[in-house]
C-alpha cells in the first residue's frame, strides 16, 4: 500500500480491508501488511516500507494490491517493479485491474508478461495523444495568430557586417583571381550561404 500525503482523505484501512476481503475469498493467508505514506512523487524505489518488503518476499509469494498504482509514482516505475517482481517468480495481484486480480491466472508467466506489455502500449499510447494534442493547440494557436496579422516563422537573418565588408573587396578585384568557393571559404561560411547573403543584398539594393 502507498499512501499520498497529499490525499489526505486516503486511508490505509481502506485498502487493508479490501486486501483482507479478496483473501478471505481466495484462501489466502496474509503474512504481513506494508505501507507507506509519502508524497506522490516518491519512486518506489525511495519508499523505506516498500523496499522491506521486496527483502523479504521469496518465489511462490504473491503480492496484493488495491490499486496498481500503489506500485509506483507513475507507469514507468509500475511497470519497473512489476518486472522486477515476476523475474524474482513473484507473483502481483492488482485488484483494480482485470486479469491481474485473478490471482490463479497470474501464475501464468505469459499471462503476465502481456498484461506488462498492455500497460507499455496504454503508456505509448497516452503519450502519442498527448503530443497530438500539443500539436493541435500549437497549430490552432498559430492559425489564431495569423488571423490577427501577425508575422510567422523565423526572423530573416541580417547579411553580417564582416562579410559585406569583405565581399565589397572581392567585388573589387582585391582578392584576385580567387572563385567563390574558395572565398565562402575563406569567411567561414558555406558556399550556400555566400550567394543568401548575395540575394539579400541585391534585394535591399534593389
Amino acid at each position: 500500500m502507498r499512501i499520498s500525503t497529499n490525499h489526505k482523505t486516503q486511508k490505509i484501512d481502506r485498502q487493508q480491508q479490501t486486501i483482507i476481503e479478496y483473501s478471505v475469498k481466495n484462501g489466502f493467508k496474509i503474512d504481513d501488511f506494508f505501507s507507506d505514506i509519502i508524497t506522490g512523487g516518491t519512486k518506489a524505489e525511495n519508499r523505506p516500507d516498500f523496499n522491506n518488503m521486496k527483502n523479504q518476499l521469496r518465489s511462490g509469494d504473491t503480492v496484493i494490491v488495491s490499486d496498481v498504482d500503489r506500485l509506483g509514482r507513475n507507469a514507468d516505475d509500475v511497470i519497473v517493479e512489476i518486472k522486477d517482481l515476476q523475474s524474482k517468480g513473484i507473483r502481483v495481484v492488482a485488484l483494480d485491474v482485470p486479469f491481474m486480480n485473478d490471482w490463479q491466472k497470474m501464475t501464468d508467466d505469459s499471462l503476465s508478461k502481456m498484461i506488462v506489455d498492455i500497460f507499455v502500449t496504454l503508456k505509448a499510447h497516452i503519450a502519442q495523444q498527448e503530443k497530438e494534442k500539443i500539436h493541435d493547440r500549437v497549430m490552432q494557436g498559430l492559425n489564431t495568430a495569423k488571423k490577427k496579422g501577425k508575422k510567422l516563422g523565423r526572423p530573416t537573418t541580417g547579411v553580417p557586417k564582416d562579410f559585406i565588408k569583405e565581399y565589397n573587396k572581392f567585388q573589387s578585384g582585391e582578392y584576385g583571381n580567387m572563385s567563390v568557393v574558395q572565398f565562402a571559404k575563406l569567411q567561414g561560411i558555406a558556399v550556400s550561404t555566400f550567394y543568401k547573403y548575395v540575394n539579400l543584398l541585391k534585394e535591399k539594393g534593389s
